[in-house]
């Protein structure tokens, strides 16, 4: 069937090449993180080598000004339509994989927030996921020191009743929002490799 109608963004062409772009400058490899000049080694991938691998890390959106501006709008005003435009940029194999899970937030959270950013971003594409982690952290990962999140007691565990071997030899893929110092999906993975998945993925939305 032939159709003139196409579906509306839900924002402009100028907006969505300002979103898109990333600040200038050498990456690491596995972890999108912008060096200095002269840098060699990735500070954060360093300080994560206390935590078991992950196979692969995909950040979709560099943290620019447009970014923390959408993000701040989305997460801390409460404007949840602007999972729409999150979901725009993420162009992914989400079929690669036997199990999705999306990062918690703490039950705390998601009064005052109403609404999981990252797995709503999932709702948006229709993308099928398992919520089986829970978590009870409330301090906001941008208010501690990457210090301070590294002493900081494993906040992730399985949901009371799920039986962890059900992930057991299953590819994984870890969402979240913002990988800021990569701690929040390391630890989370941690929970999650106690059920002996084949491998675990992260993809976030945007690399802070």
């Amino acid at each position: 069937m032939i159709t003139l109608f196409q579906k509306v963004k839900p924002l402009c062409i100028s907006c969505e090449v300002s979103l898109g772009e990333w600040r200038p400058g050498e990456r690491c490899a596995r972890c999108y993180h912008l060096k200095k000049p002269g840098m060699t080694d990735c500070p954060d991938c360093q300080a994560l080598a206390i935590y078991p691998p992950l196979r692969k890390i995909t950040c979709m959106l560099d943290y620019n000004e447009e970014v923390k501006m959408l993000f701040h709008r989305y997460k801390f005003v409460g404007d949840a339509a602007l999972a729409e435009v999150l979901a725009m940029f993420l162009k992914y194999n989400f079929r690669e994989y036997d199990v999705i899970i999306p990062v918690p937030v703490s039950a705390g959270r998601l009064r005052e927030r109403g609404f999981n950013q990252t797995a709503m971003v999932l709702d948006v594409l229709k993308i099928k996921y398992q919520d089986i982690l829970v978590t009870e952290k409330t301090e906001r990962q941008s208010e501690l020191k990457k210090t301070e999140r590294l002493k900081r007691i494993n906040p992730f565990r399985f949901k009371e009743g799920f039986d962890a071997d059900s992930i057991q030899g299953s590819k994984v893929l870890i969402v979240d929002d913002i990988y800021t110092t990569g701690i929040t999906v390391h630890q989370a993975a941690v929970s999650l490799y106690t059920g002996n998945p084949s491998v675990i993925d992260v993809l976030t939305f945007s690399k802070a």
